[in-house]
This record gives structure tokens, C-alpha cells and sequence, in this order.
């Protein structure tokens, strides 16, 4: 009794952490890989390309070992997540949750990290803050829970961060040159990168050299370490600025990619650069500061990313820390968190230049920006309940309310619908109907949510676990009759955007994937028509009783 009344401030913080850390993980693991179901077509597109990877050592079109995949064709997709699930799928199997994996431990160390910098730059009682906020976080906790490749870029960042202001704690030039590495390998998780790392590495090194935290050499081989990690994607978007030829460098492609649209993404490219600029600082404020809506899987409407209310405790935040950069700092841990601050308001103002280079910035492209506003807004939060207590509890109060709501809709509500039909639910169960018939043709409609040929294509090889032999045409006859498959692969599912036409074309010869919405255009005297959510199979019924005969 004597050592818990000894200890008990000590005794609720670490049971507060504690606390904190398991709310962080039920939230964030309740329905972990069933929900949101089934798969975004982004996801089926990395969980496509790594299944190629480890069975053939290349994408889905036959290139070795690319640096930049070429995914999509006119948009392509970053390595980072695509080899993180060649691995996580070499060792666990293709199923929903590995394929989620990598983002959930990716995003429960981003909140180690941000956590840590609290530790660091504040104190440990802000520390705790920060954990809470982002524990609760609508942002954090969505993305953690699918993986879009993209959405692995912040906890790069986050991890690099904390590592180079650790470093500067400790003068180690290990850690220094560790984070130049996360930051290489950022490069690498989504395009936003080539915005941000340049003009953060360029206005942190100047920052360094000026406060003589690190001696010149030691600048110099940080910069190498990033080097080291990052010359195949630099060396990727000069062959493209420059409409270079393809490399190959030993097993590792360096593609030209010659139908990119990722050129207009950004603003150089612009008829009318101040119209864009302009257009752009308004993106940037509709996300960032008025929290706007874009896309379900990023935010709920009326919620956003960080709860409308966040606003004001951001500013204070940002006072607080910008009043600590001001002041005489007498000893030298006072002086680290000063010089630890600025790196921070780097970061900060990084994140906003990028968003001005990047046209027309949603959540995702913004992403670089969230964890500094989460940690800011904490802060805000912890320098009025210092000064305040009973605020400080009435603001407690009211984010348990505003965590409880984005619960009950991301979880229970109407809403939980809606994101369902952004991952096309149902498309699963309905395509693995068809792995009864091995001889009949499928035809299946592109009106999914986002209809397009390749995203029907790319979930067909994921759901069905097509091997790459099988898709690519390498099969001939014998191997097509022994692995079950008998027809082709471009025979046997035919991808369309006109049922009419089609069902013109193959009558009741052929098994129907279509969107539910059009299920009632089969006749149910010739066809069994079943639905699962949000799509339903029309299968022949001679085709049915031919095979229970």
C-alpha cells in the first residue's frame, strides 16, 4: 500500500499508457480483415503483383524485379507494399488478413514513433497525449485497417522523423544515418515522395549544418546511406523525365514508362500555373483545414480525418511549440527539444509545399501532414489541461463522444454499407461460384464501383489465385486439361461493358457475373440467379442440370 501511495503518479501513467496502447489495438483489429470487405481494387492490384512476384520474379506483365510496377498502365503503383506482401504472403499465405498486415503493423509503429518524438521534443505526460489522440484518430485508424500502398508513406516518414531527432539527441551518427535510410525507402511507398523528401532532406540538411549538430562528414555519409537506398528510383524518374530506355541492372527492371499520367499530377505540367497554384492551395485547405469530404475509405462525412473540433487545439499546439522555439533555453536538453521543434516546423511546411506541387491534393496525397497535426493538436490539448485542468476534462469528454460516434458509424451504422460498396462487396463469393465449371466460359460486367476492365481482370487472378503461368498464356493444351483449367485464360472470362450485347453474344452459353442492379434481366426459367450484397450469378440451368447428371 505504502508503495503504490510512493508511486501512484507513476502507477497512472503507465497503466494510462497502457490503457491507451489497447485501445489503439481492439479498435484498430475488431473485424481486421473481413471488414471493409471484400478488397479495394488497389489492394487486389499489390496482392496481384506480389503472387506474381513470388512465383515468377516478376509483375503480372513479365518484367523482372521492377522498381516502379507498372500496375494499372497509365497510373502505376509503388514498390514498398507490393514486396512487403510478396514476403508476408510467401510466409503466411494470400488470404484478406496478411494481405492487411504490413499497413496494420506499419500504422501501430507510426504510433510508437509519433508517440516517442512526444516523449522527446515535450515530455512524457505529453507523450501520453499524443498516443490518446492518435489511438482515437478517424485517419489513423482507417488506413490501418486496408492496405493502400500509398498510406504506407506516412509511417515511413513518421519512423525517419523520430529517428533523426533521437540522433540529434544522442549525436550518434547511426541513427542518423537510419533515418536518411527511412527516408529513402519512402521514396519508394508513393510518388508524393518525390514533392516532399527533396525540400525536407534539402531545408533539414541546411538546418543541421547551421546548428553543427552533425560535422560535415557525418552530413555526407547520411546523404550516402540515402543514396545507397534510393538510386533505382531516382534513377526511374530520370529514365521517365528524360524518355530514356528501360534498364535492367541484374534482376531489377528500371522501367520507361511511356503511358504514364502521373506527369500531370503535378503542377509544372499546368497550362496556367497560377490558376493551379491557386486551385491548389484551395485543395489543400479544403482537406486539411476544413476537413472536406473525398472518399469513403479515407473519411466519414461530417467526421473527417481528425474530428471537426481539432482545428483550435492544432493552432494552440502550434503556439505552444512555436513559443518553445522563441524562448532562452538555459540547459541542453532544453536546447535539443528547441532544435527538435524547428525540425518539426519543417517537416510541417514540407508537407505544405508538397501540397501545392501536388494538383488538387485529397487525403492521400496529403498524408505526409497528419501525423505532425496529430501531435501538435495533442500538444494543444495537454498545454490547456496544464493550465486547466477541469477544460482539459471537458475536452477529454467530449473526443470520448466524437471517438464514440466515429465508432458507432464506421462499425454499426448506415455507413458500413457504403464503405462495403467501395471494396465491392459480394464480387468474392459470386467469382468463386464459377470454380465449379471448369469448361464454360464467364462473362463478367465491369459495373463494379469503379468500372473498369482491369480492376474486374485484377480481381479475378486475386480471388481465384490464378497462377501467373495461367493468366500470361505460357499454359499450352496438356497443362490447361492437367491444372483443370481447359480453356484459356482470355477464353475462359470474357470482361464486357454491354450485357445486351453480350448476352446476344453467348446466349445461355456462358456463367453471368453482373451487378445485382441488373439481375432481373435474366430469365429465371433459364438461368438460377443468386446474389451475395452487391453482385449476383446467372448460371445456366441446362448447365446446372448437365452437371448434377
Amino acid at each position: 500500500m505504502k508503495f503504490i501511495q510512493n508511486h501512484k503518479q507513476s502507477i497512472f501513467f503507465y497503466s494510462s499508457l497502457i490503457l491507451f496502447v489497447m485501445l489503439a489495438l481492439v479498435v484498430r483489429l475488431h473485424d481486421f480483415g473481413t471488414y471493409p470487405a471484400d478488397i479495394n481494387c488497389d489492394e487486389a492490384m499489390a496482392a496481384v503483383e506480389a503472387m506474381a512476384i513470388i512465383e515468377n520474379g516478376t509483375d503480372q506483365y513479365g518484367t523482372s524485379y521492377p522498381v516502379y510496377f507498372e500496375a494499372w498502365g497509365h497510373g502505376q503503383m509503388n514498390a514498398l507494399l507490393i514486396y512487403l506482401l510478396a514476403g508476408a504472403m510467401k510466409l503466411f499465405g494470400s488470404g484478406m488478413t496478411v494481405v492487411r498486415l504490413p499497413m496494420l503493423l506499419f500504422s501501430l509503429a507510426g504510433i510508437a514513433a509519433i508517440t516517442w518524438i512526444a516523449w522527446m521534443l515535450f515530455s512524457k505526460e505529453a507523450a501520453l497525449f499524443v498516443l490518446a489522440f492518435a489511438a482515437i484518430n478517424p485517419w489513423h485508424i482507417m488506413l490501418s485497417r486496408w492496405s493502400l500502398e500509398s498510406n504506407l508513406f506516412p509511417h515511413c516518414l513518421v519512423i525517419g522523423l523520430a529517428l533523426l531527432i533521437y540522433s540529434m539527441k544522442n549525436r550518434k551518427l547511426f541513427f542518423f544515418c537510419l533515418s536518411m535510410i527511412c527516408y529513402a525507402i519512402s521514396l519508394y511507398a508513393y510518388g508524393v515522395a518525390y514533392a516532399f523528401v527533396p525540400v525536407f532532406l534539402v531545408l533539414t540538411y541546411i538546418f543541421l549544418y547551421r546548428i553543427k549538430i552533425f560535422n560535415f562528414s557525418a552530413l555526407v555519409i547520411g546523404g550516402l546511406c540515402f543514396l545507397l537506398f534510393a538510386w533505382p528510383i531516382i534513377l526511374m524518374m530520370i529514365i521517365n523525365f528524360f524518355h530514356l530506355k528501360t534498364i535492367l541492372i541484374g534482376p531489377i527492371s528500371i522501367q520507361l514508362f511511356e503511358k504514364t499520367t502521373r506527369t500531370t499530377d503535378l503542377i509544372f505540367s499546368s497550362d496556367n500555373f497560377p490558376v493551379q497554384l491557386l486551385n491548389n492551395l484551395r485543395h489543400f485547405f479544403d482537406i486539411v483545414i476544413l476537413q472536406k469530404m473525398d472518399f469513403w475509405w479515407n473519411q466519414l462525412p461530417k467526421i473527417g480525418p481528425m474530428y471537426k473540433i481539432t482545428l483550435p487545439f492544432f493552432l494552440i499546439g502550434c503556439v505552444i511549440s512555436i513559443k518553445g522555439i522563441w524562448l532562452n533555453r538555459k540547459t541542453e536538453q532544453q536546447d535539443f527539444q528547441k532544435k527538435g521543434i524547428w525540425v518539426l516546423v519543417i517537416h510541417l511546411f514540407s508537407s505544405f509545399i508538397s501540397g501545392l506541387i501536388i494538383n488538387n491534393v485529397n487525403v492521400n496525397r496529403i498524408n505526409s501532414i497528419f501525423y505532425i497535426l496529430i501531435l501538435f493538436s495533442a500538444v494543444g490539448i495537454y498545454g490547456i489541461t496544464l493550465k486547466k485542468r477541469p477544460v482539459g476534462g471537458i475536452i477529454a469528454v467530449l473526443y470520448g463522444f466524437c471517438f464514440l460516434f466515429f465508432c458507432y458509424r464506421y462499425f454499426y451504422s448506415e455507413d458500413r454499407y457504403y464503405l462495403n460498396y467501395a471494396y465491392d462487396k459480394g464480387f468474392e463469393k459470386i467469382i468463386l461460384q464459377t470454380s465449379d465449371f471448369h469448361s464454360e466460359p464467364v462473362c463478367i460486367s465491369i459495373r463494379s464501383h469503379r468500372p473498369r476492365h482491369k480492376i474486374i481482370d485484377v480481381y479475378l487472378k486475386y480471388f481465384l489465385h490464378l497462377p501467373y503461368r495461367y493468366y500470361s498464356g505460357m499454359m499450352d493444351h496438356d497443362e490447361l486439361i492437367q491444372s483443370g483449367y481447359a480453356l484459356p485464360y482470355t477464353e475462359k472470362y470474357y470482361i464486357f461493358d454491354n450485357l445486351e450485347k453480350t448476352y446476344s453474344d453467348f446466349s445461355d452459353r456462358c456463367i453471368y457475373v453482373i451487378n445485382m442492379r441488373d439481375r432481373d434481366y435474366f430469365d429465371r426459367n433459364l438461368f438460377t440467379v443468386e446474389t451475395e450484397d452487391f453482385f449476383s450469378i446467372a448460371i445456366p440451368t441446362s448447365l446446372i442440370n448437365s452437371e448434377n447428371q
